[in-house]
This record gives structure tokens, sequence and C-alpha cells, in this order.
């Protein structure tokens, strides 16, 4: 308690003269004690005695005067390359990128204050420094070690789409897929302006400087993109042949594919001469299937879909409506872009009881009938359904899906999966007179692989874990107990042999997992498994590139530059995986 402060618990007469002895009376006692404004021992010694309870509180909530060492420690900041500040800088980088928020949050108040409370010492980077130096730095960081990461890859799978943003301005979007240490990688190649028009030519050149900078270009395996015309003439003219396969060909016309392959000849084993260079989204070509099957469907099918959109409408848009409903779940809108929302709008109102969708206040109503007749539509399009989604995976094994998923569509609308190199299916899905011919294309490819090049047999990289989608292979023959076997030799047609010998994996284990065991054993196939399972069945990944680009393009940030946000999408994308 200071002299001054203690004065507070004490009358001073009205008569007193400053620096006189003066006798002050208790507030809290109405005792008389001598003292002065210079010496007010007296007075502290009767607080301590008679009311110590006052005097410990009122020492308790004294504001005690830093030292000068303690101001210095206080206001000292990390220097730029003091490893704490490029560590809290690098965090809040992966931060506002990762969360796709603003730069200027470096400018808000509050957050300065957040950081001040968190470290005293940080220095909060202003917005100019973090987007002309920070962002870059750490997007070149990301780009390079992306760039290595590719050069270990023995081949490179692409899916590349347009997309144009709010604001109208177009961008090219291009993702890889490879397989490294028997997992499955996904990485944002990049997310750049694109202007001018979207010829073939355009795209073509966009392309092939991207892949240059990459230093991929040798090791593209396939490009998978949309059916657009501009898509599928950029990767068709000289340099970009494509094989020239409709994924809506009849089952007879599959053998056209092989004679392609048959004629592509090389000394050297090189994916381009095993793979088409071009491949359309299967998911596309599927959309397209259900579309036209659904534009003809009979007048009345289509007037009782109406109703259900009508009555999906009218609950989203009244409140009294949605209350009667909010025990169930909410009712889905069609969406203009995806054939599938228009099926979870017709099962979101299926899900409602009859008797709670005639409380609300609605003009449109569904009969029995008309409900039973949407019922079996979506008994018919949830294979479809089933499809697309399974197809659109992008950390599993796609490329063997399209065919056996067309397959098993056709045979009673039951799902996917793969090639010969699926370790899940092998030829279980093809008829007696198609398993000569695949073995044989297959077998030629095989004698063009190094026997002395092996894939790379990580015994530490961890399987991954697969949904079960058992129904839709339901037309094949069930698989056996898995069963070891010791290896058969050297040559092409006994590892052909050995690997045929074995039982088809279950559904729920990962093909990856199956050649991670087997690589050593069967190491042409292996190598052939590397190269082909990589490839996307569907453009969805580049797909939902343009999505997170869209979240970035918010309205309130429709000024982003074009390459703070390129920046912003590297780290966004590859930061986490890269690490």
């Amino acid at each position: 308690m200071s002299s001054k402060s203690v004065l507070e618990h004490f009358t001073v007469p009205d008569d007193f003269q400053n620096g006189n002895t003066f006798k002050g009376k208790c507030m809290h006692c109405g005792t008389l004690i001598s003292g002065s404004y210079k010496v007010t021992s007296n007075f502290v010694t009767h607080m301590k005695r008679k009311h110590r309870d006052l005097y410990i509180l009122h020492s308790e909530n004294k504001e005690i005067q830093p030292t000068l060492t303690q101001c210095i420690k206080k206001s000292v900041k990390y220097s730029p390359s003091d490893p704490k500040q490029l560590e809290m800088t690098n965090a809040l980088i992966m931060f506002i990128a990762g969360d796709l928020l603003p730069l200027s949050i470096v400018e808000s108040e509050e957050f300065k204050n957040l950081m001040e409370k968190a470290d005293t010492k940080y220095q909060v980077p202003s917005r100019k420094h973090l987007s002309s130096k920070l962002l870059h730095e750490k997007s070149v960081e990301i780009k390079n070690n992306l760039v290595n990461t590719l050069k270990r890859a023995e081949s490179v799978c692409l899916t590349i789409d347009l997309w144009s943003s709010r604001q109208m301005r177009g961008f090219l979007g291009i993702t890889g897929h490879f397989i490294l240490d028997w997992a499955m990688k996904s990485v944002m190649i990049c997310c750049k302006r694109f202007k001018g028009r979207h010829t073939a030519e355009s795209i073509r050149s966009e392309y092939e400087e991207v892949v240059t900078s990459f230093e991929i270009g040798f090791k593209i395996a396939a490009i998978v993109s949309d059916n657009a015309s501009n898509m599928v003439k950029a990767f068709s003219i000289p340099g970009f042949d494509d094989f020239k396969v409709d994924h809506e060909s009849s089952d007879e016309e599959i053998d056209d594919v092989d004679k392609e392959i048959e004629d592509d000849q090389s000394d050297d084993l090189h994916l381009s001469d095993c793979l088409p260079k071009h491949s359309r989204c299967f998911a596309h070509t599927l959309q397209l299937v259900v579309k036209d099957g659904l534009k003809d469907c009979s007048p009345h099918l289509k007037t009782v879909i109406t109703k259900a959109s009508n009555i999906v409408s009218f609950v989203r848009k009244s409140i009294i409506a949605s209350e009667i409903l909010e025990d169930y779940k909410r009712l889905q809108a069609a969406n203009a872009t995806r054939w599938n929302s228009q099926l979870h709008m017709i099962c979101s109102v299926l899900n409602v009881p009859e008797l709670e969708l005639d409380k609300i206040d609605c003009k449109t109503k569904l009969s029995s009938y008309e409900r039973k007749l949407l019922s079996e539509l979506c008994t018919i399009l949830e294979p479809f359904d089933k499809a697309t989604v399974l197809v659109q995976g992008e950390k599993t094994v796609t490329a063997s899906l399209p065919i056996p998923v067309t397959l098993g569509l056709k045979h009673q609308l039951k799902l996917i999966s793969v090639d010969y190199n699926y370790p899940r299916f092998k030829t279980r899905w093809c008829e007696t007179e198609q398993i000569d011919q695949c073995l044989a294309v297959v077998k030629d490819k095989l004698s063009q692989v190094p026997t002395s090049s092996e894939p790379p047999c990580d015994q530490n990289s961890p399987p991954c874990k697969r949904a079960k989608n058992d129904d839709l292979f339901s037309f094949m023959p069930a698989p056996s107990v898995e069963r070891k076997r010791n290896p058969s030799g050297i040559s092409v047609s006994s590892e052909m042999d050995d690997y045929l010998s074995d039982n088809c994996i279950d559904m729920s284990k990962d093909p990856l997992l199956y050649w991670h065991s087997n690589c050593q054993r069967l190491p042409r196939l292996a190598k052939l498994a590397v190269q082909y399972l990589a490839i996307p069945a569907t453009s969805a990944p580049v797909e939902r590139l343009f999505s997170t680009a869209g979240k970035t393009f918010r309205p309130e940030r429709c000024r982003l530059a074009d390459g703070t946000f390129e920046k912003l999408m590297m780290v966004k994308c590859n930061g986490k995986m890269l690490k």
C-alpha cells in the first residue's frame, strides 16, 4: 500500500496546511492517527494492525510497475529469420489458404489482438508483404516439392477441364494422379487463368506449357476430360491421338480396342504405347445415358416428376411447411448440372410419409399410384447413381471400372468394375470368347516389359480401406478364398498363368495391396498395374478442384488477382499432402 493510497482511508482536517503534521481520522474505526503527507508510516501501521483484511485487499489490487528489463523484454519482437517467427508465419499461410480466408485478415484488429495474446513477440506480416512475398515463396516451395514427387512416379495420369468464375474469368484446371509406394496419390497440377477463345489449339498450347514446367511431358499415361468437343479435339490432333472409342458402344465394339492396341508397337515400354492419350469421362457419358432415358420416358411420368419438384419447391419456401416436416430430412432440390440430384430429390419426397405430406398446405399432391411410380423409378435409377459415385472415387482405383460397370448395369442394373489388371475380377467379367483376345493383348504388352525393371515394393506402405459394393458385381462368379502361390518362373506366359491361377481378391480389399504383396512374384504385371490403375475413370477430380476455386472466388473476393489466386490454390490443394 503506497503512502498516497493509504490516506484514502483517513479524513484530513480542513485547516490542514501542506507539509505540516496533522491528525487523520480513520474512516473505518474513528481512531485519530498523527502523521503527514511525507511521513505516512503511522497510517500504514494502523491499517496493518486494525484493518488487515482491507490492507491486504488493497495491496493485491495495486498495480505493480514493471521493471525496465520487463518492459524491454516485452517490446522485443522476433527477427524475420527467427525460427519461431518463420514457423508461425508458415502456419498462418496454411491457415489462410487452407480455410479459404481473405488475406485482409492480417489487418483485422481482433486478429492482431489474438496473435498478441498467443505470442507477444510474434510480428504479424502486413497484407502486402503476405501477398507479394510470403505467399509467393510458399507456393514456389510447394511446387518444387511437387515436381520432385512427380519425378519419383513412373507415370502420371491427368484430368483436365475449363471453368469460369462468377466474374466470367476463364481458368484451366489440371490434376495429376499416380501410384507411389503402392498408394494412390492425387495432386493439383495447376488452376491458372485461361484467356481468349477456348479452342482446341489454345487448350493444347496451355497444356504443353504446364506439363513442360512440371517436367512430366514424357510421363503422361492418359488424359481424362469431359465430352466437350474442344477437349476431344485438343487431344486428337497430331501427337495426341485418341483411340476414338465411344463409351456408349456395344459389347461387340470392345474388340476394336484390342485391335488398336495390337497395332501400336514399340521397342521400349512407354505408357503411350499401352494406353490412349485421351479418355472421355465415364461419369459424363453415364449422365448422358440417363438424361436421354428420362427424355424418352412417358409424358405421365414426366408430369409426376414435375409434381414432386413442385412439392419440394413449396416446402423450401414455406416456413410453416418446413416446420411440419422438420422431423424428416430436408427435401433436396434438383440441380440442372447433375442428373442424380433429381433422383435424390424424388427419394427425399418419398422418405416423407404420405400422411405428413398431406398436412402441408400445398395444392400439388401425389396419389398413392404416383408415389409407387416414383418409387419404381428410384429402383431403376439407384444403380446408375451408385455407379456414378463409385467411378468418381479419387483415392481408390477406378481405371478398371467402366467396362464392368457398363456390363453390370446392363445385367439387371447391378454395378461395376474392372479390367484384366484389377485383381478383384481378372477375367470374370469376360465372356468365354473374349478371354483369349484379352490375354493376347496383355501378353503382347508383357513381352515389352524388361524383366529387371520392377516397381518399388515398400513393405511399410499402409493398406487403404475400400467400401463394399459386392452387389454391383453379382453377375460375375464369386471369388474363392485367396491362397498363396510360389513363384512360377520369369517367362511372360508363366507369369500370366501364375496371376490367373490366384483367386480373385475380396471386394473389401484394396487392389494396390494385392500388388504390393505380389510385385516381386509378378514384376511385369505389377509394372503394368502401376501404369494402368492410376488412371481416373472420370474427370471428377478436376471438377472438385473447381468447386474449391469457386469458394475462393466468393462475391466479397471478386477482385482477387489471378496470380494470388493461383498461389492460394497451390497451397490449399497441395500443402498438406507434400508435408
